[in-house]
């Protein structure tokens, strides 16, 4: 699946979630920058826990390990992020930043259930990106 945009919405993780469903896939790979691996993530979590809501996974929380709304962890799919660029962490964290696409308005997602399996970190693939998203994501990871 490659339509994911800069700041993923909620339509592309379905539309990805769709493929992925008719596919049945036993490992997932999230090769990309942090939009690339929240929408895997979205998609991975929805893939494998269908009764999954949207507006559940994006409640808001104080404390992760005490939220109201869980998710369960995944057991069908191994998930995978190879980064390509520098900064955002997503490839070992908890948390994805998903678009609603009927407000617009951006929310994250925060549950353990989305930690990606396997992280692969290699620095060739940021040795082909733009100057500009090298010195984007540079600031990135001062930020972090």
């Amino acid at each position: 699946f490659n339509e994911v945009e800069p700041n993923p919405s909620t339509n592309t993780v379905y539309k990805g979630l769709e493929m992925m469903v008719d596919f049945q896939p036993d490992t997932i790979i999230a090769l990309g920058g942090g939009s690339a691996m929240d929408a895997a993530k979205a998609m991975w979590m929805f893939f494998e826990h269908p009764e999954t809501s949207f507006f559940g996974a994006k409640q808001k929380f104080l404390d992760i390990g005490k939220r109201t709304y869980k998710i369960g962890m995944p057991e069908n799919a191994t998930f995978i992020c190879i980064p390509t660029t520098s900064g955002t962490g997503s490839e070992v964290t908890p948390f994805a930043v998903i678009t609603d696409s009927e407000t617009n308005v951006k929310y994250p997602l925060a549950d353990f259930a989305l930690t990606p399996d396997v992280a692969i970190i290699d620095p060739q693939f940021v040795m082909s990106v733009p100057k500009s998203v090298t010195a984007d994501t540079g600031m990135d990871v001062l930020t972090h």
